[in-house]
């Protein structure tokens, strides 16, 4: 071989096992069809993250005191979980408009992120091989098109994964600069949604078994640690259940122990295992490589990696049991948990595969095999484009401050977010026209009916009708 040929191959290896390479590869990936309305999978999710964004714009800027589209006839306050990424959507909004392509850069940029910091906290902890991989299975996984949703859930992983890569560093540098970061990012990522909280556990191999790490700087990591911890604990627990007595409704989810282990393993068995495997890494292949790293790891004495996974299993599986069967029906559930399934895997294709190319080529079938079940996820399903009309038909016949009525599922504010008013959402109640004529003494002036989902006339003043949708006036003249 030439020594022309010998630098080209060298060139190209250090390329593929360059992490910026990677993440910059799943940013492009993921930047596909951008503007894509919220009509992909959970929309029911994204629209409520979304509708309080927009009233954060249109409504109340009052950040402590979010409200939701779907407020009837009240003021619509919502308790939520901290609401820095309705926040940060609003802001940009305020900016450049109501883009959807706004909150979904947001969320592919702070998902890049998170995997190139999740490369580096692992860098610290195992090969870098074994790294590179994690955390690019990592970044195929369910969290690769979650990272794109108005949801929290990629979010806030990501910035506690920036959090413990600050704080790596202050334990190396010792600058308080990055001792900061990791408060504020750990705190975001932790209030932005609580389970989030589990990746803290990827920090214990540094403060349990880093023995050249003196101790005062393990102190204030500590104390830092708890300090976000304790931010958390301010909103949740404290912020939160003021809010429930003030506004005379429940929020956090607490069903007991027992019943929660029932219906996670005993009622939703099928439904829970399936959240591991195939949803978890989003391909045999990757599934595969984690079994194997979990008998390898013990194998290969990488107790700082078996102290991780089971500190982190411990943390996650209370998480679970606090909202039971609600685990097992959403996918996205998981996605704190894909974090050390990942790398794990990484660790695992590592052991198994010790020629570079053949390691790297297994690593791009595996993000390849990922994508492509997620692919379909980047279009709007052809029965869900309909609602994208929805606003400029309300605005022919309602006026922007009118309340309206909206059917197709009791309190699913999807239909509401796109024809881009407040009222109410019901599934058939409309039909009960002693209610709608109550209702609309409170502001309930118009109906707008989703045919699909309810083909019977109603008694009062039809503006509009068409295949799809029906436009009620309730309100008399």
């Amino acid at each position: 071989m030439s020594l022309t040929n010998n630098n080209t191959f060298q060139l190209l290896k250090s390329l593929l096992f360059d992490i910026r390479v990677w993440v910059l590869i799943l940013f492009l990936v993921r930047m596909e069809n951008l503007n894509q309305p919220p009509l992909d999978a959970h929309s029911y999710r994204q629209t409520i993250t979304l509708g309080i964004a927009r009233n954060y714009v249109e409504w109340d800027a009052d950040f402590l005191r979010p409200r939701t589209i779907l407020c009837d006839s009240r003021p619509g306050y919502e308790i939520t979980e901290f609401p820095i990424l309705n926040y940060l959507i609003a802001g940009f909004w305020s900016v450049f408009g109501q883009q959807n392509w706004i909150f979904r850069l947001i969320g592919i940029v702070v998902a890049s992120f998170g995997v190139w910091s999740l490369y580096h906290i692992l860098r610290r902890l195992i090969e870098p091989r074994a790294a590179l991989a994690g955390a690019v299975l990592f970044g195929t996984s369910v969290a690769f098109s979650y990272a794109r949703k108005a949801m929290p859930d990629v979010f806030s992983v990501s910035l506690v994964l920036v959090g413990i890569h600050f704080a790596m560093r202050y334990l190396e540098r010792g600058r308080m600069g990055h001792l900061l970061a990791f408060i504020a990012f750990a705190a975001l990522g932790m209030l932005s949604k609580i389970p989030a909280a589990s990746a803290m556990v990827l920090l214990a191999p540094m403060i349990l078994m880093k023995n050249d790490l003196g101790w005062d700087k393990k102190g204030r990591l500590i104390g830092a640690g708890i300090a976000a911890v304790a931010l958390m604990g301010l909103w949740y627990f404290v912020w939160i259940p003021g809010l429930e007595k003030e506004y005379g409704q429940g929020w956090y989810m607490n069903i007991g122990l027992e019943k929660a282990w029932h219906e996670i393993w005993v009622e939703a068995w099928p439904d829970t295992k399936t959240r591991f495997f195939p949803i978890a890494l989003q391909g045999r292949l990757a599934f595969f490589a984690f079994l194997a790293g979990l008998v390898l790891m013990f194998v290969k004495k990488q107790w700082k990696m078996v102290m991780i996974w089971g500190l982190y299993s411990v943390v996650f599986l209370y998480f679970i049991l606090q909202v039971g069967k609600t685990f097992s029906h959403h996918e996205y559930y998981i996605i704190p948990y894909v974090v050390v399934m990942a790398s794990i895997a990484g660790l695992g294709l590592h052991y198994l595969l010790k020629n570079d190319w053949a390691f790297i080529a297994v690593l791009a079938i595996m993000a390849a095999e990922a994508i492509y079940w997620k692919k379909e996820d980047f279009f709007t399903p052809w029965n869900e484009q309909k609602f994208t009309k929805l606003e400029s038909l309300t605005d022919q016949y309602i006026p922007k401050d009118a309340k309206i009525l909206v059917n197709g599922d009791n309190l699913n504010p999807k239909m509401m977010y796109f024809a881009h008013r407040r009222g109410w959402s019901v599934i058939d109640r409309m039909k009960d026209s002693a209610w709608v004529a109550g209702e609309n003494t409170v502001g309930m002036d118009y109906l707008v009916i989703d045919r699909n989902m309810w083909k019977e006339p109603l008694p009062w003043n039809k503006l509009y009708e068409d295949n799809e949708f029906q436009i009620y006036k309730v309100k008399k003249d």
